[in-house]
């Protein structure tokens, strides 16, 4: 079964309701960290934002005084099930600086672990998003380069499905910086 098939099936099995806004599709998941989770562990990777993208991502130039390959032209994604849904909630909007430090673990029997608390923080917590979206994709054909568990796309790429994650879904406190 290909990876957009399988994707949808477990969106239809886990309680789903598509929607649209504008034309705009999306799909609101019962449980949405569990159901990133699994896809995960089945390999797909997310990217997060608050803002509403049609059609494919398109790869853009970050600024990251931290680390090399923050600075590419690429479309950025993360294996990070909790990362996607913070950046859903963070990215695209005015919060300032953004701090995050959330370890994963994957066990051999596919179980996904955080080995230590979660942390985020924001420079701005009054501009958080009441609501963002976390754009999946293949991590076998659509991500070109993974280090330490960011992926990058140099070329457009399709999310193959977009859940809608909610302020109420996101079960960490977001500091303020």
């Amino acid at each position: 079964m290909d990876q957009q098939k399988k994707l949808l099936q477990k969106i239809r099995s886990v309680g789903v309701e598509r929607n649209k806004k504008e034309g705009f599709e999306f799909y609101d998941v019962g449980g949405p960290q569990e159901f990133l989770e699994w896809a995960c562990v089945n390999e797909y990777v997310f990217h997060g934002s608050s803002r509403v993208i049609e059609g494919n991502l398109e790869p853009r130039e970050a600024i990251d005084d931290i680390k090399a390959s923050g600075n590419r032209k690429a479309v950025y994604m993360t294996i990070n099930p909790i990362l996607a849904m913070f950046t859903a909630l963070a990215g695209g909007k005015d919060v300032g600086t953004r701090r995050n430090k959330v370890f994963l673990e994957i066990t051999d029997q596919g179980v996904v672990r955080y080995p230590k608390p979660p942390e985020f923080a924001v420079g701005k917590p009054e501009e958080i998003a009441n609501e963002g979206y976390v754009y999946i994709f293949d991590k076998v054909s659509q991500v070109d380069e993974e280090t330490n568990g960011e992926c990058l796309s140099y070329k457009p790429i399709k999310p193959l499905a977009i859940i809608r994650i909610k302020r109420v879904d996101f079960q960490f406190p977001i500091e303020k910086i």
